[in-house]
């Protein structure tokens, strides 16, 4: 800094002048406040020069007016906050120091540029002086002046300290001055920067090699950040080292965002900090090479994690949105600019992107009542001696929509030198707020209104101060004198009935301490003559937007009358119960008799039907057989086959019988696969056609996407031609019959309706235009040997096959019929959730496998079988087959045969043997000691339930008795190769 008239002074002058300089700039440096520096400097340079008063003094805007900022007084009264007009002093004086002329007067008497101005120099007590004016942009800003109250002759080293001192203060104040409005802008800043109901934080990326962002660490964190990422301590800490498997995008984005410079508003999941999601808006700070990115961001994870749950309605996320925006706004007074994001112009009627300005958009937008008010909080705010703060709250009509809105806005300006260069903040639409906070007044002036004209006890109990406000009607009713009533909910709480308030205080305490409003409950209210009347209470809950309970408004109905005829009628009532449960018992004793003689008459009719059936079909095998030998005894040996052919047809239709028996008995051995039934149906539609003649219309709907069902495809096909054959013969002179299936869900109703469990189900229905069923047919369509049809048309086990088979397949049948109109059966099964088999079809050797045993095969095979005739039977298929031969006849026996002869191949079982293993147990003993065992089940009637209904591992098969000595051989040879 250049020194003011140093060539006017000696080299003792300049040393005298420098150490005192040095001597200022320490007493500065003690001191960072612009006051505290003017009195410093003033108090050394007065105190230096012996003078009778030095000061600093600020000039008007105007120019008009000087005020002494700082004055230190030796022996002339201070003028410390005073102000003086300057012309008073003179006008040649004046306009030197404006054209930042240094003005020393050795005595003002004598100074013809003060002579004519004596009073004023009179009035601070002034006859020499010497004043350095100070110049901002060529203006007079401030001066320093030395004074004394009697002639002074002043040296050039006096001017040219003073001249120094008011230079380098200047700088000092300027300086102090600036830092503090830097100290209070970061103050505002830091406040704002922690108010935000968000996280904010600063950081700073790290590149690797090949320019991707590998790492960032946070440089400034705001108070909400740890609440909403879990992260203690950021400031100063690496992504990396605090969470290892942080997702790359985020460090892309962040990346990208410090390299282009160009902000980004993502929405992204952050599993690695506690799986949380984000909606986070970066944009870069600071100079680009630093790769300083500012994230301003909010934690979308419950909003997340609802919407994967439940997605809830449209409505509530659209309202939790809408009351979680804010809108932002910059007014900078001194440009006379005004810039607003989308929500805030939303808020004022506007399009997004619509011009604004102060006057034309902000003040026309707003309510005239409220105009002024709002006006004048943004003047309040922008004052530099006032707090900076802007809050206020308004009415807004929409420019464009002509909408009435509420609106909190909040923000906080900011000064340079003084003046008022910018205000930021934020508004929020609190229309819904003030609108429910409306709808709460006229529903409590309601209630009030309500309360003197009804009788209930109305109350209302304010949470907040525990005040709880009775009507009339509480001493009307029930005796209690307002004036008496201590007016808290403890007073409410004891006139409970002590056996009542534990369950009454928890029960309301659920609604209050919840989220819920309603409240309702019933107990004993003790009356002011200290009897108990009986109440029926409820009570609604006001709560704020934030869900704190306020109050909570009831009222408390007199249910004495009532409930005593309650407890007459419940006496009454207890008397019936007892009179109906001895007539029930009666009946149901009845009932059990009855269900008893059915049952006998069931069974009798089941073994008469037994009896009669298979009386016929033994006829017919016991007279084949002995006309067969009566023939081989004849020698006429050709004729032998028709009496064999007749014997073994006799043996199918017992071995049909037998199958049907065992399907009603749900007993019967089933081959259960995945099946597509829209393919079984369409493959037996044109059986069904020819079986029902041409005057049936036959019709098949497949349900399109139909579900695949485990069941046995061959029953099924039997089930559905069984159905179409009943419906044909509803429809004696022709009809349609309609074959569809169907997808069903059955809920808990649905499924109890049907007698299955609630579940996802494949339907076939067959439905027919014929004569329809009479309940009492209904009722018993599904009975053994029950039939409509004359005498040698029908079994009567038709239908109880269909329903057996269906009841073991783990599903259901149902009748639909209307006389008249026509009849549908329909099949339930359940769904079963793997792909259908194809459907493979059969081939049938054109030779017999029993006539291919010159084929000789290698291989060893164990029969066991209790019944020696099958035993002997099946060996001897076997034998014939090419292979070698085993036999056992129980399992204790096989197990043996098993360990003495590792290099059997295929074993072949009875499932029901004696001697404590069955086949399925020998079989799983011989697969412990070869996994690569073969096994042939034969069954019967019952070794279904252990065989199972599951489908055999791929090494089994299974043959039910009776079989054909040719299918057996097949069934061996298919298993063995």
């Amino acid at each position: 800094m250049p020194m003011p008239r140093s060539e006017e002074l000696s080299r003792e002058q300049l040393l005298e002048r420098q150490t005192f300089q040095l001597q200022l700039l320490d007493r500065l440096r003690q001191r960072d406040d612009a006051a505290g520096i003017l009195i410093a400097a003033t108090e050394l340079l007065g105190t230096h020069m012996k003078a009778g008063r030095c000061g600093f003094g600020a000039i008007s805007a105007d120019g008009a007016t000087v005020r002494v900022d700082a004055d230190w007084s030796g022996t002339i009264p201070s003028l410390a906050g005073e102000a003086r007009l300057l012309d008073s002093f003179g006008p040649d004086v004046i306009a030197e120091l404006r054209a930042g002329r240094t003005l020393v007067v050795s005595d003002s008497a004598v100074d013809p540029r003060t002579g004519a101005h004596l009073a004023g120099w009179n009035s601070i007590g002034v006859r020499a002086l010497v004043v350095v004016p100070l110049l901002r942009d060529g203006q007079f800003d401030a001066m320093l002046y030395v004074h004394e109250p009697t002639p002074r002759a002043w040296t050039a080293m006096d001017i040219s300290l003073v001249e120094d001192v008011a230079v380098r203060t200047r700088d000092a104040v300027d300086r102090a001055r600036t830092e503090a409005e830097l100290r209070a802008s970061e103050e505002r800043y830091r406040s704002l920067f922690n108010s935000i109901d968000a996280g904010f934080c600063v950081i700073e990326l790290r590149f690797g090699a090949d320019g991707r962002a590998e790492d960032y660490r946070f440089l400034e964190v705001n108070d909400s950040f740890e609440q909403y990422t879990g992260i203690a301590d950021a400031p100063g800490r690496w992504m990396r080292e605090i969470a290892p498997d942080h997702e790359q995008h985020w460090f892309d984005i962040y990346g990208r965002v410090a390299r282009t410079g160009v902000a980004e508003r993502i929405e992204l999941p952050a599993s690695a900090l506690d799986s949380r999601w984000y909606l986070a808006h970066a944009y870069r700070i600071d100079r680009p090479e630093q790769h300083h990115v500012a994230v301003l961001f909010s934690d979308l994870t419950e909003r997340r994690r609802t919407e994967q749950a439940l997605e809830r309605s449209r409505e509530e996320l659209e309202v939790a949105a809408a009351a979680a925006e804010l809108g932002r706004y910059d007014y900078r007074p001194r440009e006379g600019t005004l810039t607003w994001d989308d929500r805030c112009r939303a808020l004022f009627g506007l399009p997004p992107g619509a011009p604004v300005s102060y006057e034309g958009t902000y003040l026309a937008g707003l309510h005239p009542e409220d105009r002024e008010r709002a006006h004048s909080a943004v003047l309040a705010a922008l004052d530099p001696v006032g707090a900076g703060k802007f809050e206020v709250e308004y009415r807004t009509v929409g420019i464009e929509d002509g909408l009435l809105r509420h609106v909190s806005a909040h923000g906080l300006a900011f000064f340079e030198n003084g003046a008022a260069i910018r205000l930021i903040g934020t508004v929020q639409d609190v229309t819904k707020d003030r609108e429910a906070t409306a709808a709460l007044r006229e529903v409590s002036e309601r209630l009030r209104l309500a309360g003197r004209a009804t009788n209930d006890a109305v109350w209302d109990w304010d949470f907040r101060t525990n005040h709880v406000t009775w009507n009339e009607a509480l001493f009307e009713a029930y005796g209690h004198p307002l004036t008496t009533v201590e007016p808290t909910g403890e007073w409410w709480l004891g006139q409970i009935h002590p056996e009542d308030r534990n369950r009454i205080f928890a029960s309301i305490h659920l609604v209050i301490d919840g989220d819920a409003t309603d409240w309702t409950d019933e107990y004993r209210f003790r009356k002011g003559d200290g009897s108990y009347a009986d109440v029926f209470d409820r009570g609604y809950v006001l709560r704020d937007a934030a869900g704190t309970p306020l109050r909570m408004v009831g009222a408390m109905l007199d249910l004495s009358t009532r409930k005593a005829v309650e407890r007459q009628l419940e006496t009454e009532r207890q008397r019936l119960v007892h009179a109906v449960e001895e007539t029930t018992a009666e009946r149901d004793r009845a009932e059990d008799a009855l269900r008893q003689s059915q049952k006998m008459e069931a069974v009798g009719q089941l073994t008469g039907g037994l009896a009669h059936d298979f009386n016929n079909l033994l006829t017919g095998i016991s007279g084949a057989l002995e006309m067969m030998q009566v023939r081989i005894a004849q020698g006429r040996v050709t004729e032998l086959e028709k009496y064999s052919v007749a014997a073994q047809g006799a043996v199918r239709r017992a071995a049909a019988l037998t199958h049907r028996l065992l399907a009603f008995s749900r007993r019967q051995t089933l081959d259960p696969r995945p099946t597509d039934v829209n393919r079984l149906i369409f493959d037996v539609e044109e059986l069904i056609r020819r079986t029902v003649g041409p005057h049936v219309e036959v019709e098949t709907v497949g349900k399109a996407g139909l579900w695949s069902t485990l069941v046995d495809p061959n029953q099924l096909e039997n089930a559905i031609i069984n159905l179409c054959i009943n419906a044909r013969d509803a429809m004696p002179d022709g009809g349609r019959i309609t074959i569809e299936t169907a997808n069903k869900w059955l809920d808990e109703r649905a499924a109890r309706e049907r007698d299955l469990d609630p579940g996802q189900y494949v339907s076939i229905c067959v439905t027919d235009t014929g004569t329809g069923m009479a309940p009492d047919v209904v009722g018993r369509a599904f009975d053994p040997f029950f039939t409509t049809k004359p005498m040698g048309e029908g079994t009567g086990l038709g239908l109880s096959m269909i329903y057996g088979f269906a009841r073991q397949s783990g599903g259901q049948v149902r009748i639909y019929t209307e006389l008249g109109m026509g009849t549908t059966m329909c099949i339930y099964l359940p769904r079963h959730m793997d792909e259908p088999d194809g459907l493979l079809a059969e081939t049938h050797a054109t030779t017999s496998m029993l006539n291919r045993a010159d084929e000789a095969q290698a291989g060893c095979i164990l029969v066991v079988d209790d019944e020696p005739t099958v035993r002997m039977l099946v060996v001897e298929v076997a034998e014939d087959l090419g292979y070698d031969v085993l036999e056992a006849f129980d399992g204790q026996s096989a197990m043996r045969a098993l360990q003495a002869n590792p290099g059997i191949d295929l074993l072949i079982t009875d499932v029901g043997l004696p001697g404590g293993m069955n086949g399925r147990q020998v079989a799983d003993a011989a697969l412990s000691l070869k996994p690569s065992l073969k096994v042939l089940f034969i069954t019967g009637y019952a070794e279904n339930a252990v065989i199972g209904n599951a489908q055999l591992a791929p090494n089994m098969a299974l043959v039910t008795k009776p079989f054909a000595m040719d299918a057996l051989a097949a069934r061996i040879r298919d298993i063995m190769e």
